[in-house]
């Protein structure tokens, strides 16, 4: 008759589980601010991208009237909403609408940054004043120099 010896199972000490803790710690604390940083990036460049087709879609407006549409629901059957769940901001300033010129998006002040229309993301805080370098406008994603420059506000010179 043979003796069968029974397996061993050798557990973890406190401190190979202390250090396995600090290191699951210190990869999570590098890991979630930076894939918060790409999941931003992505919510920027989404905008970006819908603000072009946005473009398109009033400059093709535009081209088939003679004017430029009074409200973005001209075009669609209901406004836009950009990654963070607000309407995209859109503002005729060629046509000679009174009450527009005094909410047209300026910068440094006086410039104003359209001549045509003014077309943006209020960005991540959803909140935005004509002037760009006001703090609730630097995060806007914002369409100016009449199409040329689309992108962050805080980037737009």
């Amino acid at each position: 008759m043979r003796l069968t010896r029974p397996i061993q199972c050798r557990g973890m000490t406190l401190v190979e589980i202390t250090v396995s803790a600090m290191l699951v710690t210190l990869l999570v604390t590098l890991m979630v601010p930076a894939a918060l940083r790409l999941i931003d990036e992505a919510r920027v460049n989404n905008a970006a991208s819908q603000l072009e087709e946005i473009q398109r879609q009033v400059d093709a407006f535009h081209k088939a009237n003679s004017l430029y549409p009074i409200s973005l629901m001209e075009i669609y059957e209901s406004i836009p909403v950009d990654p963070w769940g607000n309407p995209y901001q859109y503002l005729n300033l060629a046509d000679g609408l009174k009450k527009t010129k005094g909410r047209a998006r300026k910068y440094k002040g006086e410039t104003f940054i359209n001549t045509d229309y003014d077309l943006y993301s209020m960005g991540p805080d959803g909140k935005s004043v004509p002037p760009l370098s006001a703090e609730p406008s630097r995060d806007d994603i914002i369409r100016a120099r009449d199409g040329d420059f689309i992108g962050v506000a805080r980037n737009y010179e």
